[in-house]
């Protein structure tokens, strides 16, 4: 029976790892999402501010072409003083051009305005280009490291499922076939430790008299509560300490 348990354990110890892997492996995915969330959100940024620029640009010119029409209307009424015969004539130039100059400062100030944006988001689309390759490389980096972890991580369910098959064949059917019903019970845990009288699987403390007897492990136990099977391992600092005094 103690070549059971230890089989029993060390299938156990297989299994749990699989499982561990198998956990890993359904997460990688998502952080490769995640990763791949962060590329787009960078290059939406960019596009978002380069499309600012553009904008800004685009609208500086407008303003640059108004500015330039009101000028030559400026200028072309200027010209017209010099034709008028009256001085009533000349006085409603005069206030007229006074009030297209006003409306040119106003533009004028306008373009300032936008001139002033655009230079802040050049800025800010500049600061972003010049982070985007450094950043996007950093991101491919650790995709590939995660990528790359699936392959390793997939090998080493493989070698844990050749190693599970060879310890299948050492133990009786019956035995098996418990450990499997208990694993699908108690999502992946069959073989429990027992420390410090309790039950490592439900938490329930164990009768002393049983905990004696599976501190032998010498036979098959099982949890009076969850019908997991149990095993104790001595404490690592007792190991020692035995290590020591031999």
């Amino acid at each position: 029976m103690r070549e059971v348990l230890d089989t029993l354990i060390k299938l156990q110890e297989i299994d749990s790892s699989i499982l561990s892997l198998k956990q890993t492996l359904e997460i990688i995915p998502i952080e490769i999402k995640n990763f791949e969330k962060k590329m787009d959100e960078i290059d939406k940024q960019f596009e978002n501010e380069n499309k600012k620029v553009i904008n800004l640009e685009k609208k500086r010119k407008e303003k640059e072409l108004e500015i330039e029409d009101i000028n030559e209307k400026i200028n072309k009424l200027k010209e017209k003083t010099s034709q008028v015969k009256t001085n009533k004539e000349y006085q409603a130039l005069l206030k007229e051009i006074e009030t297209i100059q006003e409306s040119l400062k106003k533009e004028e100030e306008n373009l300032l305005l936008i001139l002033y944006d655009l230079d802040e988001a050049k800025k800010v689309l500049k600061g972003i280009k010049g982070d985007i390759d450094k950043k996007k490389k950093e991101i491919e980096d650790k995709k590939k490291e995660l990528e790359n972890q699936i392959n390793i991580i997939t090998q080493q369910i493989d070698e844990y499922k050749k190693e599970r098959r060879q310890i299948i064949s050492k133990l009786p059917s019956e035995f098996y076939e418990e450990y499997m019903e208990l694993m699908k019970k108690h999502k992946g845990l069959a073989v429990a430790q027992v420390k410090n009288s309790v039950c490592q699987g439900c938490f329930l403390h164990i009768p002393p008299q049983l905990y004696v007897e599976i501190k032998l492990n010498q036979s098959i136990y099982h949890c009076p509560q969850c019908g997991r099977f149990l095993y104790y391992k001595p404490e690592e600092k007792l190991e020692q300490t035995q290590v020591q005094t031999k």
